[in-house]
């Protein structure tokens, strides 16, 4: 009974050792995907004061185009589109994410709107970056609500991280998308930081002083309103970008942005049409850090705390198995007589 006792425990033993290595080879790396049906919260970024052009309708119906100064919140609303998700096919098939997302800047102070615009993009679920898709697009404004029209497919080439950093994100440099732009510049890693009671990397994309493309008739008017006299002008663009990622998730858990924009006509001064220094608001802290901090916690527990667990109790098992089954051969103590053996002869007493 303890032979079979100790052999039963080794095998139990053996059993807890492999699944601790299953748990931190195979089943965790293969959960570490954003589920399809993740819906992320709203995000907020904020300025106290900013200097934006806004367009307003005089009585007469003329339009007004004017730099004003307030505060500003933009929020960003994501839809996950699982149908289209649905349709991608081949290698890409089951591993891609599509979102809907909507983004809107008002006036802190009055709620008026002062710009909008909606994109369809598709995402890796591991690595959160952008990959090709033929339905991705961007428009700077929303959809029609009458027609329903929104932005045209294919419209737009995303690529690089725009909402997610991989599950495991290291200490390099990576590729983050600039919407003014249209394509993903450098953002390099600066040092490991608690933020909002999480343990970070802090990552700063530096946007140097460029011009940047406008529409035509949108420059247009522009020069009209803001720099009369003049003819053609340029935008000038710069921008810092500072962001912090839970590694083991890659979720932004904070985001600043500091951005820079004048219109410069042939004819007299730049007019600075934006300026602002954006971040999360307090919701946005709360509700991001919320959800890195759950994904954190599940990841240590399923990829670290269990597989130490299992591990551990995988290796005192087999240990008392080993002595159980050891201790199993006969008890030591007093031989009989071996009957083989002839009896000793009496020696005679003289």
């Amino acid at each position: 009974m303890r032979r079979i006792t100790g052999a039963a425990l080794f095998g139990l033993g053996i059993l807890s050792l492999l699944l601790a290595m299953a748990l931190v080879w195979i089943i965790v790396p293969s959960q570490e995907k954003v589920p399809l049906d993740l819906e992320p919260p709203d995000v907020v970024v904020e300025a106290a004061n900013a200097s934006f052009v806004q367009v307003k309708t005089l009585p007469d119906g003329a339009p007004r185009v004017a730099v004003e100064h307030a505060g500003l919140r933009s929020t960003t609303g994501i839809k996950p589109d699982f149908e289209a998700a649905a349709e991608i096919p081949g290698e890409r098939a089951g591993e891609t994410l599509v979102w809907n997302v909507y983004h809107s800047t008002r006036r802190a102070d009055t709620d008026e709107m002062i710009n909008s615009s909606e994109s369809r993009v598709a995402l890796d679920r591991t690595t959160g970056e952008a990959v090709p898709w033929a339905g991705q697009c961007h428009l700077e404004e929303k959809a029609d609500p009458a027609t329903g029209v929104g932005c045209t497919p294919g419209n737009v080439q995303f690529e690089g991280q725009l909402y997610l950093f991989p599950f495991g994100t290291e200490k390099r440099t990576y590729q983050y998308w600039d919407s003014t732009l249209g394509e993903a510049l450098p953002i390099d890693y600066q040092d490991e930081e608690e933020f909002n009671g999480l343990p970070t990397y802090r990552f700063q994309q530096q946007v140097p002083e460029q011009e940047a493309e406008m529409d035509p008739q949108t420059l247009a008017g522009l020069l009209g309103f803001l720099a009369p006299g003049a003819t053609t002008g340029s935008i000038s663009y710069r921008a810092t970008r500072t962001l912090w990622v839970e590694p083991m998730t890659g979720a932004i858990v904070g985001y600043r942005e500091q951005q820079h924009r004048e219109l410069v006509p042939d004819v007299g001064a730049p007019v600075v049409i934006f300026d602002a220094d954006l971040q999360y608001d307090q919701a946005t802290l709360d509700a991001v850090g919320a959800e890195a901090e759950h994904g954190r916690d599940l990841l240590l527990m399923l990829g670290r705390y269990v597989p130490i667990g299992l591990a551990v109790l995988g290796l005192l098992l087999i240990v008392a198995g080993v002595l159980l089954s050891r201790g199993a051969g006969p008890r030591g103590g007093h031989r009989a007589p071996d009957s083989s053996r002839p009896l000793p002869t009496p020696v005679p007493q003289g």
